[in-house]
């Protein structure tokens, strides 16, 4: 079939007939493709038909064997349903348009498709949706269906189990341009699809493959604006031409700057739905976790972390099967984080409890496991274009699938500080001097605005860190509902130099979390001191246990002469990161970053 230069023919009368933009469209191209092209990397074809015939190879790589049931929504003009139908697959195909039915079943009428009248949406139970289906193709009629959880519910009800969505589509990146754009926010797409009840099989984004359609396009409309104005022939032509040249101008803009993208989503229907937290979840959550973990925890403790934690509250995911079982669960909460480097204060998230019941740990392996797609929902809901990374602690047991398939990136193993208890006093003679320097230590049970002069003031010397201020310590350690944390200070003649955070473990003092002005490190010699001597009181300690990183230097140091040696963590623990953006990286972290055992989820 030929273009809009020789307009002559019947079919030239027909494409004048239908719907705008199809019209238009189809006027300028020289197929019945009237979709994306992909094309390849570095060297785009001078072809758009060619690269429209690309993409639809692209998406046939995820369809089944034939014969199947496919529906395809939104079909246009029915040449993708014809090519499927050709390959053995039995094709139903659809679209709200009388006009465009009508020319795919003129155009394609010896291909065996079925097409209809319909929109997906109907709710007329004949017809298309009185089938069930193996595939339901949405290729760029997605971002038309309208609401989100609406459509991809009704795709639940007409797939067979375990059929898939193939999806090929733009997703908006940048939630500024949704008010100009029916299309689907990608985070919104993902959440829907894992609350319906699908599982992701595979995800390409593609946007730099197909951003060249739309200089193409733009093109064709501008070399053929005059014949398409004189060929339609309607006294609003030349209004809607520039408004759709004007669209396509926009949708390039967007694409380069990121707010816009393409992606085929590929998903099979499944027997867990994942979604983000309701309401007394934590009645179902917390049994499990004793069943895993073999460790109670209280409702106070979870209330604590989750509910009432002043950064931020309720960042979980959970799945559950149809029968209403906790399948899995993920679960962060908001720390703030401070950067001496650019003085800001940087929003993350630590990760709290992770777990898999173990009567799903069956469902899927790797990428398809509900471990994999619970963090990725996760990511998708707290994290991705919200905070610049997420991160926490892993044992090595875990560290490879963390890193193949939670896009963990890990920092060396914690540096595990020991030494024993008996060996903290100091002489005489220095404990004398100490007191005539106005070192004084005390345990507190408040934390004011001495806590947050002492941050601001030490915090540069960090480079990046928790903001261990007084809002921070009143809600980590002071609030906690298990009062296990003893919060001890150090001044000189009443200005704090340094804090410490301590918990007792059988014979065991657990040095969990500490800030000091690095002019006085040697003052955290009289805090040790005074601590140990006060629990020896009522129980014996025989060592200290301390995580710290190996930076500040300075730090390093001090612990160095405060008696402390590096031994290898016992459970091969190591810092987990995985980035959202590139403002920061695994090296800046291993030069820069601060933490403590307190900035896990272990103390």
């Amino acid at each position: 079939m030929n273009t809009i230069t020789e307009n002559t023919n019947a079919w030239h009368q027909m494409w004048i007939k239908l719907p705008e933009p199809f019209c238009f469209y189809r006027l300028i191209l020289n197929s019945d493709h009237l979709h994306f092209g992909l094309w390849p990397d570095g060297a785009p074809d001078s072809d758009l038909e060619k690269a429209q015939e690309r993409m639809f190879d692209l998406l046939l790589t995820f369809f089944p064997e034939p014969p199947a049931d496919v529906l395809d929504v939104g079909c246009g003009l029915g040449l993708s349903a014809s090519m499927l139908a050709k390959k053995g697959y039995r094709v139903t195909a659809i679209a709200p348009s009388s006009e465009l039915i009508a020319y795919a079943r003129q155009a394609y009428t010896d291909s065996g498709v079925d097409f209809q009248i319909a929109g997906f949406l109907d709710d007329a139970n004949i017809g298309f949706a009185a089938s069930k289906y193996d595939v339901i193709l949405f290729q760029e009629s997605f971002q038309y269906l309208h609401p989100l959880g609406a459509a991809i519910q009704r795709a639940r009800t007409l797939l067979r189990e375990k059929g898939k969505i193939i999806i090929g589509d733009e997703v908006c990146r940048d939630r500024s341009i949704q008010p100009q754009t029916a299309v689907h926010h990608r985070q919104d797409m993902m959440a829907m699809l894992a609350e319906q009840g699908f599982r992701i099989l595979s995800r390409l984004e593609i946007q730099n493959r197909v951003i060249h359609t739309c200089n193409r396009i733009i093109d064709k409309f501008i070399t053929h604006h005059d014949a398409i104005r004189q060929a339609v022939n309607t006294d609003s032509v030349g209004e809607r031409l520039d408004f759709f040249l004007n669209g396509w101008k926009n949708q390039l803009s967007w694409y380069i700057q990121g707010k816009l993208g393409y992606e085929i989503i590929v998903c099979q229907k499944d027997d867990v739905f994942i979604r983000g937290y309701q309401e007394n979840d934590e009645y179902r959550i917390l049994p499990l976790f004793q069943k895993i973990f073999n460790n109670p925890r209280t409702i106070d403790h979870w209330h604590w972390k989750y509910r009432d934690n002043p950064y931020g509250r309720y960042h979980i995911t959970a799945a559950f099967s149809e029968s209403g079982e906790l399948a899995a669960h993920f679960a962060g909460y908001p720390v703030q984080f401070y950067s001496a480097n650019s003085n800001m204060n940087i929003q993350s998230i630590q990760g709290g409890d992770t777990m898999t019941n173990p009567a799903f740990r069956s469902s899927g392996r790797g990428p398809t496991s509900v471990l994999s797609r619970i963090a990725n929902c996760f990511y998708d809901k707290y994290c991705s274009g919200v905070v610049p990374f997420i991160y926490g602690f892993n044992t090595g047991t875990i560290r490879k699938f963390g890193e193949r398939f939670l896009q963990y990136e890990y920092l060396p193993q914690v540096p595990y500080h020991v030494r024993e208890a008996n060996t903290v006093s100091p002489s005489l003679f220095g404990r004398i001097l100490q007191r005539l320097k106005g070192v004084r230590v005390q345990q507190v049970h408040a934390a004011g605005l001495e806590f947050d002069r002492l941050f601001q003031k030490v915090s540069r010397h960090y480079g990046l860190l928790v903001k261990r201020d007084s809002q921070y310590l009143r809600w980590r350690y002071l609030g906690c509902p298990d009062r296990v944390h003893r919060l001890v200070v150090v001044s000189r003649w009443g200005r704090m130099t340094g804090w410490g955070v301590f918990s007792l473990r059988g014979e065991t003092l657990v040095w969990g979390d500490a800030l000091c002005d690095p002019d006085n490190v040697q003052d955290m010699a009289l805090l040790l001191t005074h601590l140990v001597e006060a629990i020896r009181r009522e129980s014996p300690v025989t060592r200290i246990e301390a995580w710290f990183s190996p930076v500040p230097d300075w730090w390093h140091t001090g612990l160095k002469n405060l008696g402390f040696s590096v031994i290898d963590e016992p459970n091969g623990m190591a810092p987990c990161f995985k980035f959202f953006n590139q403002e920061f990286s695994i090296d800046y972290f291993r030069k820069h970053l601060y933490y403590t055992m307190g900035d896990s989820d272990l103390f």
